[in-house]
């Protein structure tokens, strides 16, 4: 298995592994993700990434709240529209599904993103993603 470079922020801790490009992004719990936390994450991911092309599995876990102006912010993000090729959002309670399933379905994300409750699926579904960008290029 590949080694993971971890990062501590405030409102998340982030892991990437460089052997399969896959960013996991753990939100913090009992946070209310509001415009001013989402736009310190988008920098928490730019910070760790760059400007490289790459996958993420978003861990909300089971408690955290968003507003719309939050979720907005997130979906129009330029950082994650060039530099993003996937979300696999994973989810661990009913609360989290309804939000992440309107996120999805409402506002619309710019890039292809998928909701899950199996970290190992949403692994799955990305690397299958990124060996489909790999043969585009």
């Amino acid at each position: 298995m590949s080694e993971l470079k971890s990062y501590d922020f405030e409102f998340a801790f982030l892991q990437y592994d460089q052997k399969s490009n896959i960013l996991f992004f753990r939100v913090k719990q009992d946070i209310d993700i509001d415009l001013h936390v989402i736009t310190e994450m988008l920098r928490y991911a730019e910070e760790v990434m760059g400007p490289k092309r790459h996958l993420c599995v978003v861990d909300f876990g089971t408690s955290v709240n968003s507003d719309e102006e939050g979720r907005k912010r997130y979906a129009n993000s330029l950082y994650i529209q060039n530099f993003r090729i996937a979300d696999a959002f994973l989810v661990n309670s009913l609360a989290l599904k309804l939000v992440a399933n309107f996120f999805i379905k409402i506002t619309q994300p710019k890039v292809k993103t998928r909701m899950f409750t199996d970290e190992k699926l949403a692994i799955e579904w990305l690397k299958k993603i990124g060996q489909n960008q790999f043969k585009q290029n």
